[in-house]
Order: C-alpha cells, then structure tokens, then sequence
C-alpha cells in the first residue's frame, strides 16, 4: 500500500504509530501532467478509419485516416485503453450518417468526438463526474452534462454507448433500454471477458485482447445474479 500526503502535512502521528511497517518514506518531485504525456505520446491507428494523436504529437497522420485529438485531461478517455479503441471501433462499424447519438459516461469526449466525425446528426454526452463533463466540453460542441440516462427522454437515441464497467452496464440495463429506439443498438464496452455483464445478450461482439465490446439490441433487460432470490450482488 502507498499512501500520499501534501507537504504541508504533518505525519509525526503517522510515522510514529507505524514506524514497524512503514517501509519507504520519500517526497515525491512535481511532474508537470502535460509535459510528461507529451514526451510519453505516440500516434495509434483505431479501427479502419481513425488516428488518435494530439495536435502537438510529432507524428504523421496516416494517408485516408481521421485525426481523432485527444490532449492530457484527467478524464479517462486517451484512446490508449483497448476499451475506448473497441468502442471506437464499434461506433465505426455501426454509426450510420444522421444518427443520434448518447455517450454515457463520456470522459474526456473521446467517443463523442469520434461519433461526430463518422458523421451522427445529434450527440449528447453526460457523465456523474464534474471533472470529465469540463473537459469533454472542452472538445465537444455537442451538448454534455452532469448526470445518467435516467435524464433522457424515452426513445430519443439510434445509438448509445457506455463504456465504463460491467457493474455499470448492468445497473442502466433498464435506462439504456429505455432511452434507445426499438430499431437502435446500445454499445458496451469497459470488461474483460472473464467478467462481462449479467444482464445483456450481446447480438455480436469485437474483442482485443481479454476486453470486449457488445452490440445490443434494446429490450427487457434480463436479471443479474441472484436478483431474485437474495442481496444484489456487485461485481466490477
């Protein structure tokens, strides 16, 4: 276990209750968050179509690819995570011109920015955390705000994606259906596929290494284990 303290912190207590166990005491330097993701930063193909790099990265964009810009945020939502690639990948695949689309759980906008560049005619990002909505509007022109798909009118989306965890997949079962046409696909993505969600039949999947993404079609969400019978079991 690692534990961090500000400077200005007084740990005499601390050191002194545990000074048995503590095995390493240091002050870390500053590292400047942008600089650091700077150095460390190289250009990643996505799909058939995207290229993700900020527009400071001193790499080519690849000849008939879209330069999909993702700078430093505290947001999850680089494109590195093979979760956002595969639902990127998904979004490509399966986004048709004009469509409507929500981002559930956007992070840093990532997949809403990408959404607009395959062409969605309405977007629509939210996510629980202030931090993450500021940033995705930093990015996106497309509406986002603080808050779940339980705040979303009733068939209003062609598509929507969240990728954030099986947990979470599972616990907007009944929202996520709610808020997708009849006719529309809901995009998963956040798990390996030693733990997916318990409440989804997927129509079809994509996979990258031990994570996946589903494709959905909206219907009654089924139940999770042992939600009949006994306390809701939480799984992540």
């Amino acid at each position: 276990m690692r534990a961090f303290f500000d400077d200005a912190a007084d740990l005499s207590a601390i050191l002194t209750a545990y000074a048995g166990v503590i095995l390493e005491t240091r002050q870390e330097r500053t590292v400047d968050l942008q600089q650091f993701e700077r150095a460390d930063w190289e250009g990643i193909p996505v799909g058939n179509r995207f290229f993700i790099a900020p527009t400071w990265a001193l790499c080519p964009i690849p000849k008939g690819r879209i330069h999909l810009a993702i700078g430093t945020t505290v947001a999850f939502g680089t494109g590195r995570h093979e979760s956002t690639q595969l639902a990127i990948e998904a979004l490509e695949r399966h986004l048709r011109p004009g469509a409507t689309v929500l981002d559930i759980g956007c992070g840093s906008g990532i997949l809403s920015l990408a959404a607009s560049l395959l062409g969605a005619g309405r977007i629509v990002g939210c996510d629980l955390d202030m931090n993450a909505v500021t940033s995705a509007r930093q990015v996106c022109s497309s509406p986002v705000f603080v808050g779940s798909a339980d705040a979303l009118c009733t068939a209003s989306a062609d598509v929507a994606v969240a990728n954030i965890s099986a947990h979470v997949a599972d616990s907007l079962a009944g929202e996520l259906n709610r808020v997708v046409k009849p006719e529309g696909l809901i995009i998963l993505a956040g798990f390996i596929r030693e733990n997916p969600p318990k409440r989804w039949v997927p129509q079809s999947f994509l996979q990258r290494g031990d994570w996946l993404a589903w494709i959905c079609h909206p219907g009654p969400p089924g139940k999770a284990d042992g939600e009949a019978s006994g306390p809701r079991t939480e799984w992540w």
